[in-house]
């Protein structure tokens, strides 16, 4: 990230907490839930911030701490999670599972026969490729629990993963096509935007430009920020020295294998060679003084 930044990167964690987490900013998170969710729980009016700490049943199970935890003000009173991942993990699928299903549990009511907890919908931000979207125009996947024939099996848990890095640096904000695009673009790219690239008129992105402005924190926030920006800096750092060495790793293992095709094909040619020269009437102790191959193998030509 340039040192020139003027404006706070919303994909560190005190830029994504400090607008979509907090009470002062709730406007913010609540526009962005509005733009992807309706499909499935309708329109978010008002949300009410939860813990994002997460315990338990028993001191050996593992503490859980989301980026954003919220429940939906409506009549269905939805758990909604809110997620920045910075960089691709081994087993994500598995930990956005084990944070939903933590929320269930801890939704039990002793008593409940009907288990009738909250509907639990998770929003990962991915700042990375999702490997289920490559090569596709679409940005956002999905998920819910559905069976062989692809008929819903429950509305009670679903999944949105949404692929930031299909958002570049400079895309015009008045052509993208709706307010989705909108806030992957803003989320993606607020640190190096200027203030004319996001016009007026689309006021709660603009409304958020100003007030994403570094001028505008104290001294100790900005220590926190800078703090939190090295730690992003960091992660980028890692993502990009391991896609280098895979780049390397992946140009020495399909030379390796060019070696040791070369060299197969090569032995082919050579026992080939072998076996013409026996026709021809020499011995095994001169083939295999010509070709190199052992007197072994020349006999088990022999013997073909």
């Amino acid at each position: 990230m340039s040192n020139e930044a003027k404006n706070i990167n919303l994909l560190t964690d005190f830029g994504f907490k400090r607008f979509f987490g907090t009470e002062p900013y709730k406007k913010n998170l609540i526009h962005f839930l509005n733009a992807f969710l309706p499909p499935y729980i309708g329109t978010v009016t008002d949300i009410t911030y939860r813990p994002t700490e997460q315990l338990g049943m028993t001191d050996k199970n593992k503490r859980l701490v989301f980026d954003v935890f919220c429940s939906n003000q409506s009549e269905n009173k939805e758990n909604i999670v809110v997620e920045m991942q910075k960089a691709s993990q081994e087993f994500l699928k598995n930990r956005v599972i084990a944070y939903s299903s933590r929320i269930i549990s801890n939704s039990l009511v002793k008593g409940d026969r009907k288990y009738n907890y909250p509907t639990v919908i998770s929003i990962i931000l991915a700042n990375f490729e999702i490997p289920e979207l490559k090569g596709s125009s679409d940005f956002v996947q999905h998920v819910m629990l559905k069976d062989d024939k692809n008929r819903v099996f429950s509305e009670k848990v679903s999944f949105l993963l949404i692929d930031l890095s299909k958002f570049a640096a400079r895309m015009q904000f008045e052509k993208l096509a709706d307010d989705r695009q909108k806030w992957c673009y803003t989320i993606k790219n607020m640190w190096r935007l200027c203030e004319s690239d996001i016009p007026e008129e689309y006021d709660v992105f603009h409304e958020l430009y100003e007030d994403c402005q570094l001028s505008k924190l104290t001294t100790m926030e900005k220590e926190e920020y800078e703090k939190s920006v090295l730690e992003y800096e960091d992660v980028q750092d890692a993502m990009e020295y391991h896609h280098r060495m895979g780049k390397v790793e992946g140009f020495n293992d399909g030379f390796e294998k060019g070696k040791e095709e070369g060299k197969e094909e090569g032995m082919k040619t050579l026992l080939q060679t072998a076996k013409n020269l026996l026709n021809m009437g020499m011995s095994v102790a001169d083939v295999a003084k010509a070709t190199g191959i052992s007197e072994e193998q020349i006999r088990q030509l022999q013997e073909v």
